[in-house]
């Protein structure tokens, strides 16, 4: 299990307003930084006493023996004992992320006790602008109609009492600002990645979240020699072959072929209906006029984000199942100028390839982009170069009579180790 870490920021509450999540936020700052520094005390207060057991009896007092048990049975620790003398004392912050503050703490004194017992570090101690810590089970995440969202708990009963709030947790809309960070945060709401611990903290101005994820890495299974080629064409969005395989594998295009229809219906619709449109959309500003238009343009947005999460998605898991090292791709820069098709240029292939890319280094797969220039007029068995070999959707190669699906011959090609160079020689 591999385990990052990517941080956000917090752009606004959509519950309250900043003053009142500002005040929280530092009173629970506050709280935690005293939190973790009481807790290395009692934690130093046991070095003491062990010191000294140590010196009467020959040997360490065994904690679970002689720290009393935490309510229900657990053995003891310093960690529940901690628990048990500051969770009446610390009272602003939730009551789970008072744990996880104190097991930091702990596991903190843990990891260093052993070079504190040797004189070669000191006690160590928590900053004023420590982190608040912010359990899985205290927070989710969810797509909002602003964005991105977490709704965080970050108070106590008590406290969110004393401030009249019904809720002891915030939403906090987050700033999403590349392709990366949002497949992190979908996969994470969609269940992909497992949510960890997450960290609130404040830099200069402005507060961020760090959203702690893992998932499995599969690195050592793959075979470095083994090539996925990844052909992207128009009725087969993507279609998949391999260097060393017979297998191939393709998606329909059929499902964005029918999304398209239906906009392009809409559109129509929606153009046709402006011509008459009622007092709701006359007199309000261009704004008001076109906001049908931009509904329609966001819908399409989130159709081709989705679908290019699901066909990455499948394309690695591919991968993953014949234990690829390896998937080549064309390099796709500039290909919008280098075609005419409207239907490469709408259908956002770069953020396919990006989603490919990103997904497959995330468990370890090497991501390699080549010019797709004679791979769809090669042939992958004989390796003869005519541009009459390919005719629409069929390939048949002039030299040998190699007769095969176009796109998988071009994706056979895009498999081959240096198929640039290959090429490049052949011409």
């Amino acid at each position: 299990m591999l385990t990052k870490v990517m941080r956000y920021q917090i752009i606004k509450p959509l519950d309250d307003d900043w003053d009142v999540l500002g005040q929280v936020l530092r009173t629970v700052q506050r709280e935690t930084h005293a939190l973790l520094n009481k807790t290395i005390q009692l934690a130093w207060e046991w070095q003491g006493f062990s010191s000294e057991y140590k010196e009467k009896y020959g040997l360490y007092p065994i904690q679970q023996e002689i720290l009393p048990k935490k309510k229900g049975g657990n053995v003891g620790s310093i960690m529940h004992y901690a628990y048990d003398q500051l969770k009446d004392i610390y009272t602003v912050s939730d009551r789970r992320n008072l744990n996880q503050s104190i097991k930091r703490a702990t596991d903190k004194w843990k990891s260093d006790v052993p070079d504190i017992r040797k004189g070669e570090k000191s006690i160590p101690s928590f900053k004023k602008d420590c982190p608040i810590d912010v359990v899985s089970q205290a927070y989710s995440l969810h797509r909002g109609s602003e964005g991105f969202v977490m709704r965080a708990g970050l108070m106590s009963t008590e406290y969110k009492k004393e401030l009249g709030r019904r809720f002891g947790s915030f939403d906090l809309l987050l700033n999403v600002k590349d392709n990366t960070q949002r497949t992190i945060i979908e996969r994470l709401i969609s269940g992909e990645y497992k949510a960890g611990v997450a960290q609130i903290l404040r830099h200069k101005k402005d507060w961020f979240v760090n959203l702690t994820y893992s998932f499995e890495h599969v690195d050592s299974l793959l075979n470095p020699d083994r090539i996925m080629g990844v052909d992207l064409g128009i009725v087969y969005p993507v279609y998949l072959a391999f260097n060393d395989l017979f297998e191939r594998y393709k998606i329909d295009g059929g499902e964005i072929e029918s999304f398209r229809k239906q906009v392009e219906r809409r559109r129509k619709q929606q153009n046709w209906q402006g011509k008459y449109c009622g007092d709701g959309r006359i007199g309000h500003g261009t704004h008001t006029r076109i906001k049908p238009t931009e509904v329609t343009e966001e819908r399409i947005a989130n159709f081709r984000d989705s679908c290019n999460h699901k066909y990455s998605r499948f394309v690695v898991e591919i991968a993953l199942k014949h234990r690829c090292g390896t998937i080549q791709m064309e390099d796709l820069s500039g290909y919008s100028k280098a075609t005419d098709d409207a239907f490469l240029k709408n259908w956002a292939y770069h953020d396919l390839q990006q989603k490919i890319e990103y997904k497959a280094k995330e468990v370890g797969i090497k991501v390699v982009k080549v010019k797709p220039e004679c791979t769809s007029q090669r042939c992958s068995k004989c390796g003869h170069i005519a541009k009459e070999n390919r005719q629409d959707r069929e390939f048949l190669c002039k030299g040998c009579g190699f007769q095969v699906h176009a796109d998988y011959n071009a994706a056979r090609n895009i498999a081959t180790k240096d198929i640039e160079e290959i090429i490049k020689q052949a011409l």
